[in-house]
């Protein structure tokens, strides 16, 4: 309810026109299994270019015809633009990473490709027939998930969020190794044997690991319910670390200070490990004082890069997993998000632990692995 309400303040604040779509895709379009780490990177050049190409066609707008395309009244150019070259050079690393057996496939791309390459190679005229069906649907889809990232970077930084750093400290999973991916949890903890005692024994299940980011309210009630130890035997090796005391944007909040403090001593209090308590703001929105008094606590800000919209109404719980598996492959590394106070993860997990099982993915475990 809390993001709800975000949302439709987002809406408000931002003059939006005409109805925000989640984008969503089919991965049975993509008609080749994933069964090494070859077929992994010639479907990871293939989500690049398109992207790429649909990338391309966004950043040809001005600025007015952007701000009419995403519904945002006053565009941050320079947010914009910022955001539009990490990602350009982001897309050229992964592009540089991919194995040459896979350089060929499908359609041929050289070794160390030059952007101004890219997007010249007119993938419309150059698609294989078995892959129109894919191409189309990849299309719409970087459509819809392009309007998502340049929302985001267009209200940057009036409304802060994970489309950009604030300091160097921050985590967003882009400068990971290649095709290692963490998985990530929200809001929690449900009320026992909810939502989130079932995702933990899910990932016990496929032998998976995450970071849990609690909101201190729904700790508390959850230890006062049951006990520290049942705390600790709930989440076993998987990492708990904080969302604050409440979900609520961080970037104006005024109680921010006791937010954090809260939750760190009462996940310090109750809980053996040992790492640091990382710090996940409610919607990405913090500012670069929090940030600071963060880095002097022993904590620091962990976002993400691949969001999985599992709370979104309009997207099922597979759909859900074919949008991970599909931004998975696009940017090569990274942090996934998801939300374990909703059932939709405990289905997608296990398809994407799948899907990609013969494909020479690295699952992060959080307790082992520093961020």
């Amino acid at each position: 309810m809390e993001r709800l309400k975000a949302l439709f303040l987002l809406f408000v604040v931002t003059h939006s026109f005409g109805q925000i779509n989640v984008a969503k895709i089919d991965r049975s379009v993509w008609p080749y299994s994933i069964n090494s780490k070859v077929d992994f990177d010639v479907a990871s050049k293939m989500e690049m270019l398109v992207f790429t190409e649909t990338f391309n066609d966004y950043m040809s707008l001005s600025t007015s015809e952007l701000s009419l395309k995403i519904g945002v009244k006053n565009v941050s150019e320079k947010s914009v633009k910022e955001w539009e070259a990490r990602t350009k050079k982001l897309l050229l690393d992964n592009f540089h990473a991919l194995l040459d057996e896979s350089l060929p496939k499908y359609i041929s791309i050289k070794k160390n490709i030059d952007w101004n390459s890219m997007i010249a190679l007119q993938l419309d005229k150059k698609i294989p027939s078995e892959l129109k069906n894919w191409y189309n649907s990849s299309k719409v889809f970087y459509q819809d998930y392009l309007f998502e990232l340049y929302r985001l970077a267009s209200l940057n930084p009036r409304i802060t969020s994970e489309i950009t750093i604030l300091d160097e400290t921050e985590v967003t999973g882009d400068n990971f190794e290649q095709k290692h991916f963490l998985l990530t949890f929200d809001d929690g903890p449900t009320p026992q044997n909810g939502n989130t005692d079932k995702l933990v024994k899910v990932l016990n299940e496929n032998n998976l690991k995450g970071i849990f980011f609690v909101l201190g309210d729904n700790f508390n009630q959850r230890l006062e319910a049951t006990s520290s130890k049942s705390l600790e035997m709930l989440y076993g090796q998987n990492l708990v670390a904080s969302h604050g005391k409440i979900h609520k944007s961080h970037q104006k909040f005024l109680d921010w200070q006791n937010s954090i403090d809260y939750t760190q001593n009462i996940i310090k209090s109750n809980m053996k490990s040992k790492a640091m308590v990382y710090f996940r703001p409610p919607y990405g929105q913090r500012n670069k004082i929090l940030i600071d008094y963060l880095n002097n606590h022993q904590s620091k800000v962990v976002l993400w890069n691949m969001d999985s919209q599992d709370w979104n109404k309009d997207i099922t719980a597979r759909q859900v997993a074919d949008r991970q598996i599909t931004l998975m492959l696009l940017w090569r590394k990274g942090i996934l998000l998801f939300h374990d106070v909703h059932s939709k993860v405990q289905t997608a997990v296990p398809i994407i632990k799948e899907y990609f099982k013969k494909a020479d993915v690295n699952w992060i475990d959080p307790s082992t692995v520093k961020i």
